[in-house]
């Protein structure tokens, strides 16, 4: 199944264990679902969680950048 998640899964499946949001997120990454991304929604996630979250927007830009993530960009998505 194709999946899309906002900024607001991403945030609650890395930092609230446990919920549907990780539940959905291990889908991904077992291969059950095919998660779509585009690259505003990336950049949406590294500026949350550098502003809200006190992470340093350099390091979360070059994991935004690791090839399985970009495996997951919708083409043409921005």
């Amino acid at each position: 199944m194709r999946v899309v998640f906002d900024t607001n899964i991403f945030i609650s499946a890395l930092l609230f264990p446990g919920g549907r949001a990780e539940e959905a997120l291990l889908r991904v990454i077992e291969g059950k679902d095919q998660l779509l991304v585009s690259r505003p929604l990336i950049h949406e996630l590294v500026g949350v969680l550098a502003k809200k979250f006190s992470r340093n927007r350099e390091e979360l830009a070059h994991v935004a950048t690791c090839p399985k993530l970009q495996s997951w960009f919708v083409p043409g998505g921005g």
